[in-house]
């Protein structure tokens, strides 16, 4: 079971988050929505760097993952508190959850950036996001005390020791420029795709493969860059901006109006087949 999600992002945000490698909170989510990127209304970040109780951290994040559903764990949140000191989580930023003990992770994710970008990285990367998946799996408890019975999804195979897949999905000749957006579909949906942490969301990345293909082609990315976006390797974990080859197509990716352009694509899909070979 997911519930860790950012409130009023679309399905995809956060892995969307982590796939960028940049921050894409206060989102409005659902079919036909546009996602306007807006300051966080969280309280300002602490320096503090006293260690918080694993009660109180317990407590902040149940509220946190579990936010406006109907729910909340079993153990008080201890599971998710045990999973973020893991992830290896400073003291500063589990005392700034603690301190806004907020229940919109779009927000805290926002917030969070100003403590520590390296935290940040932490909190949306995809081994604390299985992790936390896990403890609600096994640590939920419905509204009304009554157990619940179903089959707890299986968790997306992790890279090999943390490392990104760089093999190409798809053969590239990089001896050819690409000469239209459709040559990058296929490779943007792969590389995207990898990411995702269910079917809801890879079908999102299929269904705006081809909005995807029009940005990126449009971008003013070298041919390079291009042809590594085509290939679409399956990634899985760090971010595909970082294998991007010169700063100049680093910062077109992180770019406002290209990361705008993400959202769009992600938050307006609607099912589309994916171009066939």
């Amino acid at each position: 079971m997911k519930i860790w999600r950012t409130r009023n992002a679309a399905p995809s945000a956060a892995a969307l988050a982590v796939a960028t490698g940049v921050l894409l909170a206060g989102c409005t989510g659902g079919e036909g929505g546009t996602a306007q990127a807006k300051p966080s209304s969280a309280p300002s970040p602490t320096a503090s760097t006293a260690k918080v109780t694993d009660k109180a951290l317990g407590e902040a994040l149940d509220r946190l993952v579990f936010h406006d559903t109907l729910r909340s764990s079993k153990d008080g949140g201890a599971c998710l508190a045990t999973a973020a000191r893991e992830a290896g989580m400073s003291e500063k930023a589990l005392a700034y959850i603690v301190k806004t003990n907020g229940d919109d992770a779009g927000a805290a994710i926002d917030g969070l950036s100003k403590v520590s970008n390296d935290d940040v990285a932490l909190l949306v990367s995809r081994s604390l996001r299985e992790d936390f998946d896990a403890c609600v799996d096994k640590a939920v408890l419905p509204s009304g005390g009554k157990t619940q019975s179903y089959e707890p999804p299986k968790a997306a195979a992790k890279s090999t020791a943390g490392r990104p897949d760089l093999r190409q999905a798809y053969a590239i000749r990089v001896d050819q420029p690409i000469n239209s957006p459709m040559e990058l579909t296929k490779g943007l949906v792969s590389m995207f795709s990898s990411y995702a942490r269910d079917e809801s969301q890879m079908k999102t990345y299929a269904a705006a493969g081809a909005c995807l293909s029009g940005l990126a082609y449009d971008a003013g990315f070298s041919q390079e860059a291009l042809h590594f976006l085509a290939g679409g390797a399956p990634l899985g974990t760090g971010s595909i901006v970082e294998h991007l080859p010169n700063a100049k197509d680093k910062a077109i990716w992180r770019s406002q109006k290209f990361i705008q352009g993400l959202v769009d694509c992600t938050t307006n899909a609607t099912s589309a087949p994916t171009p066939g070979p």
